[in-house]
C-alpha cells in the first residue's frame, strides 16, 4: 500500500465511523436497559469491531503495517533481543523498559503484528476500567454517550487498531490509576501513574500534578509514584545510560498538528525553540493553577462528595493537560489523543446542543486522523517555511491542508476549554449531562 493509499484509507474510515458515531451516540436506544446489559453490549461490540478490523487488514487484506512499529517499535527490540541497550546502543525516544516490552512480544510471535495486537488487547481492558472509574463521578447518560462514542472513534480504530500505538498502555494505566484511587489506594494509584513513563514513554510525568494535587492522601501517593520510577529507571542508572536521552534526542524535533506550525507557516516566521518551550511551560503551568485553585475549594475527607470531586478533577485535568500540550508544542502528534481518549468523550454528553456537539467532536475524530498523514504522504512531512511557500503557489491541495490544521487546532482549544470547564464545575457531568 502506498501513502497516497494509505491517506485515502485513513480518510474513508474517518467519515464512516464519523456517520456511525454520531448515529449511535445520538440514539435513545443505548440509554435503555441496564447497567450490566448495556457494558456487556458495549464491550461485545468494542471487541468485535477491534479483531474484526486487526484480521480484515492484516490477514486478509494483507496490508503492510506502517508507522511506528516498522520504523522503530520493532527494529528496538530486535536490538535489545542482539543483547543491546537503549540510549547507549541504539537511539530510543521511548522509556527504557519500552523496548524490552517490545522484545518480550517479538519473543511469543516473531512479527510486528504482535506489537499491535497487544496494544488491542489491552484497550480490550480500558473500556471496562473507565466504565467503573467515570460511574462515580459521572451520570449514566453521560457515560453511556462517551462509550459508544470511544467504541466508534476513528482515532481509537486507526491509532490503536491499525497502526498499534502504544500510548494505549498509558490510558489504561491512567484509568486504572483513577479507580483505585477512589477505592483510596493511594500508594498503588502513584505506582500505576508511574508504571506509564517506565514502560511506555515520560509523557504520563505530565499528568502527576493532577493526581498529586487532587488526591487527599497526597504523600502516599507520591511515595508509590516515586518508588516505582526509581525501581524502573534504578537499573539502567546503575549502568550509567543517559536517561535524558530521549528528550535531548526529540528536543529539536518539530512537527504539523499543533499551534507553533500553524502560526509559523501562516505567517512565514522563523520559530524560536526557547520561546516556543516557554510559551508551552507557561500553559501548563495556568492548568496546573487552575487545578491547584480547584483543589483547595472540594470538601474535604475521603467522603463521597470528596472522592467524586478528586476523580472528576483528575480525570479533566489529565485531558486538559493534554490538550495543551498537543496545542502548543511545537512536536505534538495526533495519535497523543488516545492517552485521554475516554475523558474527552465524556464530555460530549454533558451541557446543551447535544447533536451539535456530537457532530463536532465526530469530525474532529476525522481530522485527527486524516490531517497528519496527509502532511507525511503528501507533502513530505514539510516544516513551516515550506508549507508557507506552498501556500503562496495558490494550489487547492495545501490550502485543503490549512483548513485540516485549523479545524485540528480548533478541535484542541474547543476540547481544553471544556476540560477546563467540567473540572472547574462541581456536579456539572452530574446535573447537566440528563
Amino acid at each position: 500500500m502506498t501513502g497516497l493509499q494509505s491517506l485515502e484509507a485513513r480518510s474513508a474510515l474517518g467519515g464512516f465511523f464519523a456517520v456511525l458515531s454520531y448515529i449511535a451516540a445520538s440514539s435513545a436506544w443505548i440509554h435503555r436497559g441496564t447497567q450490566r446489559s448495556f457494558d456487556r453490549v458495549v464491550n461485545a461490540a468494542f471487541i468485535v469491531s477491534r479483531f474484526s478490523l486487526y484480521i480484515t487488514a492484516f490477514f486478509i487484506l494483507r496490508l503492510p503495517m506502517r508507522g511506528d512499529i516498522p520504523s522503530y517499535y520493532a527494529p528496538e527490540a530486535q536490538a535489545v533481543l542482539h543483547h543491546q541497550l537503549p540510549y547507549r546502543d541504539f537511539p530510543c525516544s521511548y522509556a527504557p523498559l519500552h523496548p524490552f516490552l517490545d522484545a518480550a512480544l517479538l519473543l511469543l510471535w516473531h512479527s510486528p503484528l504482535v506489537i499491535a495486537l497487544f496494544a488491542i488487547l489491552v484497550e480490550c481492558f480500558l473500556l471496562p476500567v473507565w466504565l467503573r472509574a467515570a460511574r462515580l463521578f459521572a451520570s449514566e447518560r453521560a457515560v453511556r454517550i462517551a462509550a459508544v462514542l470511544y467504541v466508534t472513534s476513528a482515532i481509537s480504530l486507526q491509532f490503536v487498531t491499525i497502526d498499534g500505538q502504544d500510548n494505549v498502555l498509558i490510558a489504561l494505566l491512567l484509568g486504572l490509576g483513577v479507580l483505585v484511587l477512589a477505592r483510596h489506594r493511594a500508594v498503588l494509584s502513584g505506582v500505576l501513574v508511574a508504571l506509564g513513563a517506565v514502560l511506555v514513554k515520560f509523557l504520563p510525568l505530565l499528568f502527576a500534578p493532577a493526581f498529586f494535587l487532587a488526591c487527599s492522601r497526597r504523600l502516599r501517593w507520591l511515595f508509590g509514584f516515586v518508588a516505582a520510577l526509581v525501581v524502573g529507571y534504578g537499573y539502567f542508572a546503575f549502568r550509567h545510560l543517559p536517561l535524558l536521552f530521549p528528550l535531548q534526542f526529540e528536543s529539536t524535533s518539530r512537527t504539523a498538528s499543533d499551534l507553533p506550525y500553524l502560526i509559523e507557516g501562516l505567517f512565514n516566521l522563523n520559530g524560536s525553540g526557547a520561546v516556543e518551550d516557554s510559551i508551552l511551560a507557561l500553559a501548563l503551568l495556568v492548568i496546573l493553577a487552575l487545578l491547584a485553585r480547584v483543589t483547595l475549594r472540594r470538601p474535604a475527607g475521603d467522603s463521597a462528595a470528596a472522592t467524586a470531586t478528586a476523580l472528576r478533577v483528575i480525570t479533566f485535568g489529565c485531558a486538559a493537560l493534554n490538550l495543551t500540550l498537543l496545542l502548543f508544542s511545537k512536536k505534538s502528534w495526533p495519535p497523543y489523543l488516545v492517552l485521554t481518549l475516554f475523558p474527552l468523550c465524556l464530555l460530549i454528553g454533558q451541557g446543551s446542543r447535544f447533536r451539535l456537539r456530537v457532530a463536532g467532536f465526530v469530525l474532529f475524530n476525522a481530522v485527527a486522523v486524516t490531517s497528519h498523514s496527509m502532511w507525511a504522504t503528501v507533502f513530505g512531512q514539510f516544516l513551516a517555511p515550506e508549507f508557507h511557500h506552498s501556500l503562496t503557489t495558490l494550489q487547492p491541495t495545501p490550502f485543503l491542508f490549512l483548513i485540516m490544521q485549523v479545524a485540528l487546532i480548533t478541535g484542541y482549544a474547543w476540547l481544553l476549554a471544556e476540560s477546563i470547564s467540567a473540572f472547574r464545575s462541581p456536579g456539572r457531568l452530574h446535573t447537566d449531562a440528563r
